[in-house]
């Protein structure tokens, strides 16, 4: 079983993401986003190469994984200490290329 660690900058997008969502479409919402954001961590937990590489400018080194419409976490995954670290949540609609590099 894999640890999975969130940067500080990725757990800020997923609490503006959270508030957006208690914002615009009400604390429901805001919770199914946390459900499912919950669900996948479970799965990097067992399955960290559950992730791919389908989203352009994504650098090798990085896996991707969708975990809410247009949300997506990308991480790296590290053997040696069976760590997954969740670098960027990042929203499919934006110009994240310049970002990651």
């Amino acid at each position: 079983m894999y640890q999975v660690d969130i940067s500080p900058s990725a757990n800020h997008i997923l609490n503006m993401y959270t508030d957006f969502c208690v914002r615009d479409n009400g604390m429901e919402c805001a919770l199914r986003l946390l459900d499912s954001y919950d669900e996948k961590i479970s799965f990097l937990e067992m399955q960290p190469k559950i992730g791919c590489s389908r989203l352009k400018y994504i650098p090798d080194k990085y896996r991707v994984l969708n975990f809410w419409p247009h949300l997506w976490f990308v991480f790296q995954i590290y053997e040696d200490s069976q760590v997954v670290k969740i670098e960027y949540i990042i929203d499919d609609r934006q110009n994240y290329g310049p970002f990651l590099r």
